[in-house]
């Protein structure tokens, strides 16, 4: 009998590790930030996306609100904000294999400081595990900030797999305290996310 993960960092390892490698050689979304002189920041995104499905790509985009680009393996943009980060981010994620959302509701999981989870969630997390050891398609992992501050999320990442497109992410700490949403994912989702606004429960 396989043994029920206990903390937030062994389900993070397991979406994670397909992308592991190539995202930590790929610059961060705040290395994005410092070599742009001119970025406004109010209300600003700036984000690198790295995936691994078939072939591995990295996409890199800003918004400033006045401006936005990206670039990425050829594609290169720039012009007007559009005002929104879920068209920057469409655009951004042009290589993206279109996937249905995953179907069900998703699920949140909570932990304590140590990222250790709450009790009582064993059947949540097993179910979770459960996602991951499905036929893996892809996995594209986000490096984001805002208003050029430190990114909110520990992890937000797409996994793909035969049923369609998962959303994972895990906020940071605040007042000793972490969530996990595991969701079905798109880009209009990821956008929530990436602007703050984010369900209580999955």
């Amino acid at each position: 009998m396989t043994e029920t993960p206990r903390t937030v960092h062994t389900v993070t390892t397991k979406i994670l590790k397909p992308v592991r490698a190539a995202a930590a050689g790929s610059s961060t979304a705040l290395d994005l930030v410092g070599s742009l002189p001119g970025f406004v920041g109010s209300g600003g995104v700036c984000g690198v996306a790295v995936a691994m499905s078939g072939e591995p790509w990295t996409s890199a985009f800003y918004d400033d609100r006045t401006t936005f680009g990206i670039a990425g393996d050829g594609l290169r943009l720039f012009g007007a904000s559009p005002g929104s980060a879920v068209k920057v981010l469409h655009a951004a994620l042009a290589r993206l294999e279109p996937l249905p959302p995953a179907p069900g509701e998703g699920l949140c999981l909570d932990a304590d400081e140590r990222g250790v989870l709450e009790p009582g969630q064993e059947g949540l997390v097993l179910g979770l595990m459960d996602d991951l050891r499905r036929p893996r398609l892809g996995t594209v992992q986000f490096d984001v900030a805002v208003d050029g501050s430190p990114r909110r999320w520990e992890m937000l990442a797409f996994v793909d797999d035969d049923r369609g497109r998962h959303l994972a992410a895990l906020g940071r700490p605040r007042g000793g305290h972490r969530r996990f949403w595991w969701l079905p994912g798109s880009v209009d989702r990821l956008a929530e996310f990436v602007e703050g606004r984010v369900p209580d429960r999955g």
